[in-house]
């Protein structure tokens, strides 16, 4: 019998994915002792940063919940494997594509603390061409959830050197991308903890799901963590 493999022995970066999503209540045709369902939609995915105690994904990923109210939108959920909490959105960028999520509040302290324990920490170098990467998130959102509601993992090569966009660095990652890891946590393989850079967006509409994607520098995720720590 296959034993499943302990969560200590994970990837940091597949322990550390969390799916972002939005639950909304459906009616059911039929209840049966509760007249609405709660259904939970994956938009992308996100990850905590130990230091500065926030989660950190994509501006495209939440950028309907931003505009719209909570009635239309639905509430935003942060999780992974089963277990969600509900978040808020604290800050948006959208030159950068990136956002900051929180915990309400009123969180309790043990349920922010397991959270971070799965933390990552942000890389004080651009990695260089050629070096290998991991990531891992949700791709295709709800349609490949499995029971447990665990992450999917990946690997890739850093393809190019920075690319300067008129309003953002971006590294060019080669490997496989699909809609849903939007927002996933690129960490060097070598230094399995520290981000090197945010995945983003395949580089052309034409492009669509090709084995290449551009990903946000972490010289963005660290100036926008500071501002939100400030």
């Amino acid at each position: 019998m296959t034993q499943p493999v302990a969560v200590a022995a994970q990837p940091p970066v597949f322990r550390a994915a969390r799916a972002v999503g939005v639950l909304k209540p459906k009616l059911q045709p039929q209840p049966q002792g509760k007249v609405f369902a709660d259904t939970l939609d994956v938009r992308g995915t996100a990850f905590w940063l130990r230091e500065y105690k926030v989660a950190i994904t994509c501006a495209h990923v939440v950028q309907n919940l931003v505009v719209s109210p909570i009635e239309v939108a639905g509430l935003l959920v942060i999780g992974n494997l089963g277990n969600y909490l509900r978040a808020i959105v604290g800050a948006v960028d959208f030159d950068h594509d990136l956002a900051i999520l929180r915990l309400p509040p009123d969180t309790a302290p043990e349920l922010v603390a397991k959270e971070l324990a799965d933390g990552l920490d942000i890389a004080a170098t651009v990695p260089s061409v050629g070096t290998p990467v991991a990531y891992a998130g949700f791709p295709f959102g709800t349609q490949l959830l499995n029971s447990t509601h665990s992450p999917t993992y990946a690997e890739g090569l850093v393809a190019s050197t920075v690319r300067h966009q008129p309003y953002r660095k971006e590294l060019q990652i080669s490997g496989s991308v699909a809609g849903g890891f939007s927002g996933a946590a690129i960490v060097d393989k070598a230094n399995p903890n520290q981000v090197v850079a945010v995945l983003s967006n395949s580089p052309s509409a034409e492009a669509g799901q090709a084995n290449i994607f551009m990903a946000i520098s972490a010289e963005h995720l660290l100036a926008l963590a500071r501002l939100a720590g400030s």
